[in-house]
């Protein structure tokens, strides 16, 4: 038996005993889906009161603002502190008309405006050109210091509020200025949830149960496919998702990004044929590398390790980078790509059941916000999964939509629900299966809790997943599979 036949043997007869070998990619991006929601600091838009041009409200009243340096400088203030944003601009212009104004205003009110409007490389070149202009004005340097705090660029941050208590500032801006230091504090923590739950997972081993006749004669079979049936269990999961951000200068940083979970099934595979007694698993990623960061932008660039465990011992190894980029257009919508190649080596106890493969993911996604309680999310990813033989390799595309809402109320219900569709079609006719292997697989995740019934400080949450992959080899690989949890959370 050459080589290759016997690698294409192998691979075919591994599907056969055990379809889900691998951790669920699904699985894992839920679960850093869900963790970058829960640390994300949302932006509130700030509410602009409605006053015809060249006009100023103030104190329920509005005031005709003549151009002077006298009615100006003042109302440009009196527009800041309130919001009037949408009389800025007319303010600004005629302000720089006249003669003897103060540049480092302007500037600092350009700034501001460019601030609410989203276009924070612009407020920062014009607060930094009013900060140089006039180094020792306190409101500029609080300014200043708040925009490099919305900006992630934490050091420059402190340097900056330092020097602004310096310049003389009110106690009751001194006593802000505390809320800043404690909320960089706090950004420099870890972030991230820990869950345990306990529920009901109705197939296992995803299995069929599908029996054939292959060959019959007057009535008897003489050789028939029987597939495994579906093993049903209680079954004990976690979660564990942490993130930390160190910053190194500017909006350059660190990123630590520690993910692991896994379930324990009370059942094991009755089968004395079996290759797999235990389905209880157990998958860990440890993600460490640069980023960079500011008000509008997320770029990542990291190496990472994974590790599986599964029939109580370590399944494979697996090593990647992944480069990842996110964009806030405004507000409301958020557009990101992510590139990710990984490279999956299986154990000795691994490889009875799979094999050594290289796998290239390249991922679209956009979220969409119409309030701070509702985001709808979803995307469309193209994966490559090439193996030493090309029966085995695949190529598949999937897209999934979510949403996540938080009802109004004490009780803090929340609900989160995604779908995904995915296609996968092998390289090649596997001579063995008889067929080229094409899925059609769909992914249902629900979950949901209520953070006013805290135990403990744990919120009760609610998970269901159900999957369905039907097959042109449906024989061997179709199957459907519903777990149900009640997990108990913590988030910090």
């Amino acid at each position: 038996m050459s080589c290759r036949f016997r690698a294409v043997w192998l691979l075919s007869l591994a599907c056969l005993i055990a379809p889900g070998v691998r951790a669920d990619d699904d699985d894992t991006r839920f679960l850093q889906d869900q963790t970058r929601r829960s640390i994300e600091q949302k932006a509130h838009a700030e509410e602009a009161l409605a006053a015809p041009p060249g006009t100023l409200m103030y104190e329920g009243r509005r005031y005709q603002v003549p151009s002077t340096l006298e009615a100006l400088t003042p109302a440009i203030y009196v527009a800041i502190n309130t919001n009037q944003w949408t009389q800025l601009p007319d303010f600004i212009a005629r302000y720089r008309e006249l003669p003897g104004h103060r540049p480092a205003l302007a500037n600092m009110a350009e700034s501001l405006l460019a601030r609410f409007e989203g276009d924070y490389p612009l407020a920062l070149q014009r607060m930094e050109l009013a900060s140089e202009q006039e180094p020792r004005d306190a409101r500029i340097l609080l300014e200043l210091a708040r925009l490099w705090f919305e900006d992630y660029q934490e050091k420059r941050a402190r340097e900056g509020f330092a020097r602004a208590l310096e310049a003389g500032l009110p106690p009751e801006v001194q006593m802000l200025i505390q809320q800043y230091h404690l909320a960089m504090e706090i950004r420099a923590d870890w972030h991230g949830s820990a869950a345990l739950g306990w529920g009901y997972n109705d197939n296992i081993n995803q299995a069929n149960g599908h029996y054939s006749c292959l060959s019959e004669f007057a009535g008897i079979c003489f050789f028939e496919r029987r597939m495994p049936e579906a093993i049903d269990s209680e079954m004990v999961n976690y979660e564990l998702s942490l993130q930390r951000r160190f910053n190194l200068s500017g909006n350059h940083n660190l990123q630590l990004r520690p993910l692991s979970y896994g379930n324990y099934y009370s059942t094991t595979d009755p089968s004395t044929t079996s290759r797999i007694k235990d389905y209880s698993n157990n998958l860990a990623i440890l993600q460490a590398g640069y980023q960079y960061l500011d008000a509008r932008d997320n770029i990542s660039l990291a190496p990472y390790v994974e590790h599986y465990y599964r029939n109580r011992a370590s399944d494979y190894l697996a090593h990647g980078l992944q480069l990842e980029w996110s964009h806030s257009l405004n507000r409301q919508w958020q557009l990101g790509t992510s590139l990710d190649a990984k490279r999956y080596e299986y154990s000795s106890q691994g490889l009875l059941t799979g094999a050594d493969y290289d796998q290239y993911q390249w991922n679209l996604f956009a979220s969409f916000s119409p309030s701070t309680r509702t985001s709808l999310y979803g995307g469309v990813s193209l994966t490559r999964k090439k193996y030493e033989v090309d029966q085995a390799s695949s190529r598949d595309w999937a897209v999934r939509g979510g949403v996540y809402h938080l009802f109004a109320g004490s009780a803090g219900l929340f609900v989160n629900a995604l779908g995904i569709y995915r296609e996968s079609r092998n390289d090649a006719y596997d001579f063995f299966l008889g067929e080229r292997r094409y899925d059609k697989q769909q992914v249902y995740i629900l979950s949901a809790g209520v953070n006013a019934w805290q135990v403990a400080g744990l919120v009760p949450e609610l998970r269901v997943r159900h999957s369905i992959n039907h097959s042109n080899l449906d024989w061997a690989f179709g199957f459907e599979q519903t777990e149900v949890s009640l997990m108990l959370r913590k988030s910090f």
